[in-house]
């Protein structure tokens, strides 16, 4: 019972850790070097204009790109990282209550193989035809 303890209280640690629910963002910031296209502008000279954006892959292929000013970069930055974050503790978290259900399975005398399988079933007849 004292493992099963520690993973409760490991569970615990990793749920104490996670950042605000309310501050995170599935997705990936970057910046972007591009001309405007103004015959006069600085660009042309080589000194390109940056942009970043937040880069955000659906479900069949389709990406959509927020465009961000300077103001909001260290936020959406953050909020990536919180969702990442909160990804790795589900994992861990994930993790923790596997081993937490074979140690009750073993704490309660069932075999793998009894678990698994429960009641046996009846095999089907073959048709004659």
């Amino acid at each position: 019972m004292q493992a099963i303890e520690r993973l409760l209280a490991r569970r615990a640690r990793v749920r104490g850790r996670l950042p605000p629910f309310g501050e995170l963002v599935r997705g990936s910031v970057f910046t972007r070097r591009m001309r405007c296209g103004k015959p006069t502008c600085r660009c042309v000279r080589g000194v390109l204009h940056r942009a970043t954006y937040l880069g955000v892959s659906f479900a069949g292929g389709r990406t959509v790109q927020i465009s961000l000013p300077p103001a909001l970069v260290a936020t959406a930055r953050r909020w990536v990282a919180n969702y990442q974050a909160w990804w790795r503790a589900i994992e861990a978290v994930s993790k923790i209550n596997r081993e937490l259900l074979r140690r009750r399975r073993s704490a309660l005398g069932e075999s793998a193989g009894t678990a698994a399988r429960g009641r046996p079933r009846r095999r089907r007849r073959r048709s004659a035809s």
